[in-house]
């Protein structure tokens, strides 16, 4: 299992750096709280000993002002050091996230199908959640530790030298040796605990997705078993990270309570041996015991460190995740006159190839069709073209030009593309055709669907454009969805249609009527069609079909 190295957490402090006096100032006001607490103990053992008139110390109405000011001191320290901590915190979950999405932009399609949707919702989501721990409770506190812990010991050894030695141990046993035995301990369990998390999550998004063909399917008892399974197994896991939290409560609790016991044996025998007075001993004591506060902060860390570890990990291993294509191109792409394919050759890492020296040429104005048997590798040449896929030989020319040489995104708004599956977000209809442009009026919205033959589906919704998409389109039709992601294609307009199975889920009649639509729009558009329908493929103007790893006109 891997481990939150040193590296990891340089890497995660370097994400503090447009903060960095923001922290600053949150730990001086967090030394100075738990040194508020410790001078009303101390102060308050002051005025003890001048009482008994064991010693003089001046004034008890200072000594009574200390203790009032350190009380409401320590309340304003405390209160403004939360503030900013968690002002901190908040604002690195949200530096993180953007860095976390800038990420995944950046991955291409087979990378991102790599990671399981359940596990990838949990890393954008709880596992940068869990950082905060590290950000408002870690890195704060482990220089609060260091700072009041230098003043505690120089205290204490300023009344005896062995005081200081008892308080140096206990603070290092409490707030380091301990929590980094019971850390070490638990990590593998939490390692567990975030991948069966992460299995719960993705298998229970699978199951509400295809609610419907478990139902019919007979697979209910099946799945809610599954359940079961998975939530068992994760609640035995989350048994023995409550085993580790109550371990290190145990071990912290005893070796505090054996600090003060060895202060007081050694009091007693410095006493004895004429050593030390009762006031150094008292205030050594009050001093010891009103001290532990940073320790025990530190020491609480481990438990959620635990957790915290594991997700940092998953968190920086995607945002260290190097993506399989860099696209440097910078070129602006406006219009798609010609596309071509010449002498490619592509192949997977499994040495599986499959097709080499293929020529194709894609012209304005013209339809080409695709066709081949399923696996053929159809949709690989789309993916080439949409550069998700890089080949192993030969280049993809755009206007005579390296498709490469172009920016990503002009390449990407030149394109208007139809895939098998279509993805529906939870909102409402007239987001969902525009994915959230601004620059289409309802009337270009509208001719779109019409184009699409989805009229008669948005003029039978009550509120129309702005109804709410139900979770996994729950309220529209394999044959709605098609024509709604058709309608998106027509609505982007863009200079290059793709279209994989356009028609699969239509009847005869708005087949008929999509076709007669791309025929009517394909004059000034570079169309690529993908089927094995034989009413699709007479559309077009000519025919690639791939076999036997190569590609000829049909």
């Amino acid at each position: 299992m891997e481990k939150l190295t040193l590296r990891d957490i340089r890497q995660l402090v370097s994400i503090l750096k447009p903060l960095r006096p923001l922290m600053l100032l949150t730990i001086t006001l967090g030394s100075l709280g738990y040194l508020a607490i410790t001078a009303i103990s101390f102060v308050g053992g002051m005025g003890v000993l001048q009482i008994a008139g064991l010693r003089e110390y001046g004034s008890l109405n200072i000594l009574v002002f200390v203790i009032l000011a350190s009380g409401v001191l320590r309340a304003v320290f405390r209160l403004s050091e939360q503030y900013c901590t968690h002002y901190i915190a908040f604002r690195l979950l949200a530096i993180i996230r953007e860095k976390v999405f800038k990420r995944l932009r950046l991955l291409t399609e087979n990378q991102l199908k790599e990671i399981r949707k359940g596990e990838l919702m949990n890393i954008v989501t709880k596992d940068v959640e869990l950082l905060e721990v590290f950000y408002a409770h870690t890195i704060a506190p482990v220089f609060i530790w260091v700072a009041t812990m230098i003043i505690y010991v120089a205290v204490l050894f300023s009344l005896h030298p062995v005081f200081a030695l008892i308080g140096a141990v206990s603070y290092w046993m409490i707030g380091y040796l301990i929590p980094l035995a019971v850390y070490r301990f638990g990590q593998k369990t939490a390692e567990a605990y975030r991948r069966k998390y992460g299995m719960l999550s993705s298998f229970l998004m699978d199951s509400l997705k295809g609610i419907k063909e478990i139902i019919i399917f007979g697979k209910k008892d099946h799945t809610l078993n599954s359940i079961d399974t998975y939530s068992d197994e994760l609640n035995n896991t989350t048994k023995n990270l409550k085993r580790h939290e109550g371990l290190l409560k145990a071990l912290t609790d005893t070796m505090i309570y054996t600090a003060v016991f060895a202060q007081l044996l050694t009091s007693v025998y410095l006493i004895m041996k004429g050593e030390a007075d009762i006031g150094a001993v008292l205030l050594g004591l009050l001093v010891l015991f009103s001290s532990f506060g940073p320790s025990l902060a530190l020491s609480q860390l481990s438990a959620s460190l635990v957790h915290t570890s594991a997700s940092a990990k998953r968190v920086l291993r995607l945002l260290n995740q190097e993506p399989d294509i860099v696209y440097s191109g910078s070129k602006e792409l406006e219009k798609v006159e010609t596309i071509r394919f010449e002498k490619v050759k592509f192949g997977y890492e499994n040495g599986r190839e499959l097709y080499s020296n293929v020529n194709l040429a894609f012209h304005k104005g013209e339809i080409t069709a695709i066709r081949g048997e399923n696996g053929a590798g159809k949709s690989t040449l789309i993916s080439l073209l949409l550069q998700n896929l890089t080949p192993l030989e030969g280049s993809i020319l755009i206007n005579e030009e390296p498709a490469s040489s172009y920016s990503h995104e002009s390449v990407r708004e030149n394109i208007g593309i139809v895939t098998a599956s279509t993805i529906v977000f939870t909102d409402t209809l007239r987001n969902n055709l525009t994915l959230y442009h601004n620059r289409y009026t309802d009337e270009q919205i509208k001719q779109a669907c019409f184009k699409a033959g989805l009229s008669e589906y948005l003029e039978s919704l009550p509120e129309g454009l702005d109804t709410f998409m139900e979770e996994y389109a729950g309220n529209m039709s394999s044959g709605q969805l098609q024509r709604l992601a058709l309608a998106r294609m027509f609505l982007k307009d863009a200079t290059i249609f793709i279209l994989d199975e356009p028609t699969s889920n239509l009847d005869a009649l708005n087949e008929k009527s999509v076709l007669g639509t791309i025929k009517r729009q394909s004059a000034d558009k570079i169309v690529i069609l993908i089927s094995h329908n034989e009413d699709v493929l007479e559309l077009a103007d000519k025919v690639y079909k791939i076999e036997n790893k190569a590609i000829q006109i049909a």
